[in-house]
């Protein structure tokens, strides 16, 4: 009984032994715990006035106050008011902490000033990629592309016909696609009425001997009906000089060119008038495009066009706009222009299709790369005409940019565009870089509309640093308490 009487009396004293550490432990670390306090505070006394003004106000340090109720900082720039970083609008006369908790910033006075301009360092500039380009006037050249079907040139066909009915007895030319020269023999024909009309004609010479001039009238038109038939004159001089008709004429080709429609066989009695062959001369081709008619005012008669093939790269063929067509496509609202291309080496073929660029001189204008303009989506009078509207920025010293409103004009070629105002020659505008100015400037107009309404409002008081009581509704713009 007394051993155990003697262990838990022994037991009891190690838990106030062990009691007894704890609490010197914790008391230790609360002194450390002030002491770094104190002297994290008295560290701050000492250096905040070294500080810049926005690091110094983030503890509404004696710097702080200094600054905002001088509203001056080291530099000598005036400081307008402060503001919040994370919440819109929520604006102070003076530095201290947002409803959230956050420290406010300062804006300066000459941020305000100059609204419409834009400054920066060299290193800035140069950490954002910054790029400008001289504005000036060019000969600016106006593309209109589309795609060319090939096509043949009207004017190069030629149908084969008689004006007289027979039957075909040898056909030479036999094949669509085949090429044929100019006086080559295509088909003999057997015609009752040819050889009337060359007994007619052998009667009539026979009778008036010697010259033609001597073989009378009726002789005289006995060789014109064999002429208008379409009889070749060797074929005429030949009867003549034989003294017999012959049973079958021969006809020819009447220009060069590649056989693309035939209708002919042999043995088949063709009627008057039935079109034996189409011949197309390829030498030249027509190329049909299709416009809009906002494009139409582009176009003229002689402009020089250019055509390239897929099948071909880097090969260019070069020809010319010879007709616009008088009547606009009710179902595509387009107009069919008719380009000519000379075709020497056959590479034009009917029913190929190409690109082509029509270049159409436009003159010299301002322009300047579209990179360059922030459109705003919106629209300005310019001639009465409505016209697009942006933005460009212009250096008007080193490392300081203002935001210029233009008026545009047309796209030009080489990703350009005509600028009617707002930009004049010799002046420097950012082709790279602009939007993130755009941004600063925006920036600047959201200070400026929260100062003006702040001074109307009288500004929200910012919750001080020491105040722990505050709720964030106590200092939000416009709150009243009740």
């Amino acid at each position: 009984m007394t051993n155990r009487m003697s262990r838990i009396v022994s037991a009891g004293k190690d838990v106030l032994r062990q009691t007894g550490q704890v609490v010197r432990t914790l008391i230790l670390l609360g002194l450390l715990i002030a002491l770094g306090i104190g002297l994290g505070l008295g560290l701050r006394e000492v250096f905040a006035p070294l500080l810049p003004t926005w690091l110094a106000s983030a503890g509404g340090g004696k710097a702080a106050e200094t600054a905002a109720g001088g509203e001056v900082n080291e530099t000598g720039r005036k400081i307008a008011f402060w503001k919040s970083s994370m919440i819109p609008n929520f604006v102070s006369p003076k530095p201290g902490l947002d409803p959230m908790g956050m420290d406010l910033i300062p804006v300066y006075a000459d941020e305000l000033a100059e609204e419409q301009f834009v400054t920066l360092s060299a290193d800035q500039m140069e950490n954002i990629g910054l790029r400008t380009t001289t504005v000036a006037q060019s000969d600016a050249e106006r593309v209109v592309r589309s795609v060319g079907r090939v096509d043949y040139a009207e004017p190069l066909l030629t149908d084969v016909t008689l004006k007289v009915g027979g039957w075909i007895e040898d056909l030479p030319v036999n094949y669509v696609g085949q090429r044929v020269e100019k006086g080559q023999p295509l088909f003999r024909l057997y015609s009752p009425d040819l050889v009337s009309a060359q007994e007619e004609y052998l009667l009539q010479v026979q009778a008036s001997p010697g010259s033609r001039s001597a073989l009378g009238q009726t002789a005289f038109n006995a060789y014109d009906k064999l002429r208008y038939w379409d009889v070749p004159e060797d074929e005429i001089q030949a009867i003549r000089q034989s003294g017999h008709a012959k049973k079958s004429i021969t006809f020819r080709s009447p220009r060069s060119g590649w056989v693309i429609e035939k209708n002919a066989f042999e043995g088949m009695y063709m009627k008057p008038g039935t079109r034996f062959y189409r011949i197309a001369d390829l030498s030249k081709v027509w190329v049909y495009v299709y416009v809009y008619e906002y494009q139409l005012a582009w176009l003229r008669v002689g402009q020089s066009a250019r055509l390239t093939l897929p099948f071909r790269p880097g090969e260019v063929f070069e020809g010319k706009v010879v007709y616009i067509y008088p009547h606009v496509d009710s179902r595509t609202r387009q107009i069919r222009v008719r380009l000519e291309f000379p075709n020497p080496q056959m590479h034009l073929k009917p029913e190929m299709y190409g690109d082509v660029e029509i270049a159409a001189e436009s003159g010299r204008r301002i322009a300047v790369p579209s990179d360059a303009v922030i459109y705003i989506g919106a629209e300005k009078k310019w001639e009465d005409k409505p016209r697009r509207a942006g933005f460009a920025y212009v250096e008007i010293e080193p490392g300081k940019f203002e935001a210029r409103e233009v008026v545009l004009g047309e796209d030009l070629e080489g990703g350009k565009v005509e600028v009617l105002s707002g930009l004049k020659d010799g002046q420097h505008v950012v082709v790279v870089g602009q939007f993130l100015l755009d941004t600063d400037r925006k920036v600047k107009q959201t200070n400026l509309a929260m100062f003006t309404q702040g001074s109307k409002d009288q500004m929200a008081p910012a919750t001080p640093p020491s105040d722990q009581g505050a709720t964030p509704h106590d200092s939000m713009p416009g709150h009243k308490h009740k």
